[in-house]
């Protein structure tokens, strides 16, 4: 399958869920993203602001800051064609609606280097065995991505249903250290 066919795949599948089995898997996914988030030293986390398709990640992200732990949401850029996160506290304050009708911090908001990202939580619509993602087709996270330092955790939280027995990758594309699903996490093999 070429990436269109795994992305109109995916897209399937996710709409094929219940409701209630939407439910069930992020409650899941959620408590094994907390977790694991446990495990690491982190402290800035980047993280994304959910779409219908997506996780809804926003428990994550009010958890993350109840830990007292800084918090950035990406800008979208589009006449750059590229992200650049920023520093958010609280939520229902900071955030405009932006680019592709996403919520996003406004411009007021800390700008946020990529050496200052300790974690960051990507979205994609599907995943592979080696934790290759294939995103919506724009590549503004994959270009993003290659500017994080390689000691940045990237992490994606994703249904079962969107994990495919693989994703064909170029040399543009970044894989992702872990995938974690409502069944499992998946680590990135060496490379």
């Amino acid at each position: 399958m070429n990436k269109q066919q795994i992305r109109q795949l995916a897209k399937e599948r996710i709409a094929n869920m219940s409701l209630d089995e939407r439910i069930r898997a992020t409650q899941l996914i959620l408590q094994r993203a907390r977790a694991f988030l446990l495990t690491t030293d982190a402290q800035l986390a980047a993280f994304y602001m959910p779409i219908s398709d997506e996780i809804d990640i926003v428990p994550l992200i009010r958890w993350w800051q109840q830990r007292g732990l800084p918090v950035a949401l990406p800008r979208t850029l589009t006449q750059e064609k590229r992200l650049e996160f920023r520093r958010i506290i609280r939520l229902e304050i900071d955030l405009q609606v932006g680019a592709f009708g996403i919520l996003e911090p406004k411009p007021s908001c800390p700008l946020v280097t990529p050496d200052e990202i300790d974690i960051i939580v990507v979205p994609g619509l599907a995943f592979d065995e080696c934790c290759n993602r294939l995103g919506r087709g724009l590549g503004y996270y994959d270009r993003f991505l290659k500017n994080l330092p390689q000691r940045t955790l990237k992490v994606a939280l994703a249904f079962e249903c969107q994990i495919m027995p693989r994703i064909p990758i170029k040399p543009n594309d970044v894989p992702m250290d872990t995938v974690i699903t409502e069944k499992r996490a998946i680590f990135c093999p060496k490379r």
